[in-house]
């Protein structure tokens, strides 16, 4: 970055070992900052106040903001993999998306309770199916004006398999969501009475019924095989009838089709219709264009939280369908030259593994509100070196390392000490991902015993040491009520036992097995701690390899790997956002395993009304998919981190989520270290809206 309003550092790679000092003190390196400020440091003096313990401020490094008041400096932690909305599945990604793009509700960033965004207000029928959504006027950055057409149009682009969209699942929410994403059969017409055991004789003559014993999905071969019935549903949208779910390879599921709706007009009568779903099947309507009515697969109480995820965010249709028109691949409509957006901020530059920048959307429906946009410029940069990072939060550099970068764990006592750092709650869990069809991982005993011969609790304690909670299951104990398995954290006795039923006892050599994870300091002491404790307690030679992030992504989607470290972020607080993901269908499930049995039981939670009734089944099919072990939980996340004592419009929630509109800089603080505390209020902007 040779830009002359960018600090420009040597860093170490380690930082502040006493054997760089002399060397930094030696050629030390002027930082270039504006010209309107006049401070100079050298390298060397910032490692030597780092080595000499407590900053005499009680702050760790400077507290003189280094740009401009109407200016944010913050890390993103790594390069995102998409910043389209309906394709993103990465935390850098997200980061991006949450503050150039809006959907109908946002999180309050004090707590995280929904508030209207593009949404004015809203009415919900009795049975708590049907919500119609009033839209603000509001535009996109380019001046076109922002409809209800434009999410419904997005929304179900999501569902379309094209878009290959890893969280299309999330349109499942809607009635006939999943249908239209997998194909099903919708059959309607039928004789009055006529019930789903009636169908399913009719389709057992057809195809078979899909296996319910949880297992390794089946691989690619050269020959597909025949598709199979899944389930049979009714539905009363848009009219009653069914709709018969079929799995397997897409031609085999066209083929079948065709031949259930010949058995079924042979069997009922002609003026049976049986046709795959369409996008006017599922629950979107728009009445005009600001008004937008949503129906629901089943009543869910987290629907307001969950329309605030990017998922539901809208694309441009008008620049995606444009870019198609010329010629060009519409894919490239996240490209600086053609990006469009509707939320607060819109990209300015983007300059690729180096940083991203940003300016307020003239459009935004809130785009004059006093209490926001005092920062018109924000640099978000790609630093994915934890210590290079905690370095450029120590010169001032950046103004938070942000939400993607850890704080390295051989810190952070050192840190805890400082005014500036800080540690909240967060929905996450750090997680192992297991490719249950890669031999050896193909045996579920084997997977069992790698998850018991972790010793989780020195883990967090020795390795990590931000205050982590270390857990065996994957939904965090106590959210929205839920009480998660109660799974040991640490069993070397029994993993030698699962080891026993795996085949390797008695000295038996264990397959060679690769950990991947994508690079970060942090990762690596985590991997090789554990790659130690494999050692020790089962023999395992495991050998560990990092990957830059989105060549990581890349081979994870492919399932090009045998473990893999992931963290998963609460969307939404409900379990669903946890145990969603061993769904066969779901596109983040990176563990090739899946059960039609699991699948069916949350379904069923899903369909259920009684709220412990709902977690009770969630519990059990927790336990069911933790029994087959596709996945390893390690701990539940805190956030630590450090935030520059200037930077106001911060609030720590569980979801680590911190909007830029409300972010400001407070200029006393370029003078001097100021004495009297002023509160940290988030302004009022929603006082008129539900």
């Amino acid at each position: 970055m040779a830009r002359t309003d960018v600090l420009t550092l040597v860093f170490c790679s380690k930082p502040f070992r006493i054997h760089k000092l002399l060397h930094a003190m030696i050629a030390p390196k002027t930082i270039c900052i504006r010209k309107n400020f006049r401070s100079v440091f050298f390298v060397g003096l910032l490692v030597f106040l780092f080595g000499c313990g407590k900053e005499p401020t009680g702050y760790f490094g400077t507290t003189r903001p280094l740009h401009s008041p109407d200016e944010l400096w913050i890390n993103n932690g790594q390069e995102p993999e998409h910043i389209d909305p309906g394709r993103c599945a990465d935390s850098a990604g997200g980061e991006v998306i949450r503050n150039i793009f809006a959907g109908l509700t946002e999180p309050d960033p004090t707590n995280v309770k929904p508030r209207p965004d593009i949404a004015s207000h809203w009415e919900v029928s009795d049975d708590q199916t049907a919500y119609t959504f009033h839209l603000r006027q509001s535009g996109w950055s380019d001046g076109t004006p922002l409809t209800a057409h434009d999410f419904r149009w997005s929304w179900l682009r999501v569902l379309d398999p094209k878009l290959a969209s890893r969280y299309a699942s999330n349109m499942y929410i809607f009635a006939n969501g999943e249908a239209l994403h997998r194909g099903a059969l919708y059959v309607y017409s039928l004789p009055d009475g006529t019930t789903s055991d009636e169908l399913d004789v009719v389709v057992s003559t057809v195809v078979d019924k899909t296996s319910h014993s949880g297992a390794a999905r089946d691989s690619e071969s050269e020959e597909d095989p025949p598709a199979t019935c899944d389930s049979i549903i009714a539905t009363t949208y848009p009219v009653e009838g069914f709709m018969v779910f079929l799995s397997g390879a897409s031609e085999r599921r066209n083929v079948a089709r065709e031949k259930i709706a010949s058995a079924l007009k042979a069997q009922f009568g002609d003026s049976v219709v049986a046709r795959k779903t369409e996008e006017s099947d599922v629950g979107l309507e728009v009445a005009d264009d600001y008004t937008l009515i949503v129906r629901l697969e089943n009543a869910i109480p987290y629907l307001l939280e969950f329309l605030s995820f990017y998922t539901f965010m809208p694309a441009p249709r008008h620049v995606i369908e444009d870019l198609e028109s010329k010629g060009i691949n519409p894919e490239l409509w996240t490209r600086e030259d053609y990006i469009v957006s509707n939320g607060a901020y819109r990209m300015t530059d983007w300059q690729f593994r180096q940083y991203m920048e940003f300016a307020p959307n003239e459009h935004y429906w809130n785009r004059k509100h006093p209490g926001l946009f005092k920062i018109q410029k924000v640099r978000l940069l790609g630093i994915e070196n934890y210590n290079t990072c905690l370095n450029m939060y120590y010169a001032g550099q950046v103004d938070s390392p942000g939400p993607n970068t850890s704080l390295p764990a051989e810190f952070m006592d050192h840190l805890k000490q400082y005014k500036d750092f800080r540690s909240d709650p967060y929905l996450s869990v750090y997680v192992y991902w297991l490719n249950t069809a890669e031999p050896p991982l193909d045996n579920v005993h084997l997977r069992r015993a790698l998850s018991l011969s972790i010793d989780r609790e020195s883990l967090v304690k020795y390795v990590t040491r931000a205050g982590q909670q270390p857990t065996a299951s994957f939904v965090p104990d106590g959210l929205a009520g839920y009480k998660s398995p109660d799974l040991p954290l640490f069993d070397p006795v029994k993993a030698k036992e699962e080891l026993k039923e795996a085949g390797y006892a008695d000295g038996a050599k264990i397959p060679p097995v690769t950990l991947i994870y994508n690079t970060s300091e942090g990762h690596k002491q985590i991997a090789e701690a554990i790659q130690q404790m494999w050692k020790e307690h089962l023999g395992a030679e495991i050998t560990i390899e990092n990957k830059e992030w989105n060549v990581y992504l890349g081979d994870m989607n492919a399932f090009k790997f045998q473990i893999a470290r992931l963290a998963w972020n609460g969307d939404y607080p409900d379990p669903f956002t946890y145990l969603e993901l061993f769904m066969t269908e779901c596109g983040n499930n990176h563990s090739n395993w899946g059960s039609p049995k699991y699948d069916a039981m949350i379904n069923e939670a899903n369909r259920t009304l009684d709220r412990q009734k709902r977690l009770d089944i969630m519990q059990e099919a927790e336990l069911l998919a933790l029994e087959q072990q596709p996945l390893i939980p390690i701990y539940v996340y805190t956030r630590s981190t450090v935030i520059k004592p200037y930077l106001r419009g911060f609030w720590g929630n569980y979801q680590d989520h911190h909007p830029w509109k409300f972010m400001s800089i407070d200029e006393r603080w370029y003078d001097e270290i100021p004495t009297e505390e002023i509160p940290n209020e988030r302004p009022d902007i929603w006082s008129s809206t539900n």
